[in-house]
């Protein structure tokens, strides 16, 4: 039961502290400390998880995402973002560890639901509106852009699979389960969108720019929270 509660703890930090860290002095001029308190947070989510729940492959396949997560989280701003494409070559290998485990970590494949096509459906349409979006407000992508697209091919098929999976435990009745990984996709999506219209986007007026920063923070923390949570729920 402890281990239970300190999950709980621990997801909620993590996914609700960029809201208020940033106004502790200690971390007021400490961007990158403070992030990564975040991140360890949603670490020791998943670690308490384990304990709370048990040791499984999925679980495995989960922590090391969340691992990979946190290290992309420290080299995607160390040094002034220096080593920002280490930053992305972590976060896609943790989503590449998040779509096998969604794939091969159940004993019901999600390629015989009905809604893998709706939700392949709903990911082009998601795209093109995003294309739109960005030729309406005439955002002019710069830098190393280029190189995030094989990352968001990445990202774009772990929404796929976990959006898939989600909505089959869903249907199944297993609501926490199935709120994680709901919660979670659709995060992400949010998250790295924002990410790389921030980092990478010429927008046309600086409240568009703080208003991508802040939604980074406010939905990247909790979709790591959520699939950290989602080992304590796991039944296969």
């Amino acid at each position: 039961m402890l281990f239970k509660i300190a999950a709980f703890v621990f997801a909620g930090f993590a996914g609700t502290a960029t809201l208020f860290i940033g106004k502790i002095p200690f971390f007021a001029k400490r961007a990158l400390a403070a992030k990564m308190l975040c991140s360890l947070c949603f670490v020791l989510a998943g670690v308490c998880s384990v304990a709370a729940s048990g040791f499984t492959p999925y679980a495995a396949f989960m922590l090391g995402g969340l691992l990979l997560g946190a290290l992309g989280d420290f080299f995607l701003d160390y040094m002034e973002r220096k080593y920002f494409l280490w930053g992305a070559l972590f976060f896609g290998a943790g989503h590449i560890l998040y779509i096998l485990n969604f794939i091969t970590g159940f004993k019901n494949s999600i390629f015989v639901s009905p809604y893998t096509g709706q939700i392949i459906g709903l990911t082009a349409f998601m795209a093109f509106m995003s294309a739109v979006v960005v030729l309406l407000n005439k955002l002019r992508f710069r830098g190393k852009f280029k190189w995030m697209i094989p990352y968001a091919l990445v990202l774009l098929a772990s929404f796929i699979v976990s959006f898939s999976r989600g909505m089959v435990l869903f249907v199944s009745g297993d609501y926490p389960m199935a709120f994680c990984l709901l919660g979670a996709s659709a995060l992400f999506i949010a998250s790295d969108t924002s990410l790389a219209i921030s980092m990478f986007g010429t927008p046309p007026h600086v409240f568009f720019e703080k208003m991508t920063k802040w939604l980074v923070n406010v939905t990247y923390f909790p979709a790591q929270a959520l699939f950290a949570l989602s080992i304590m729920f796991y039944c296969n």
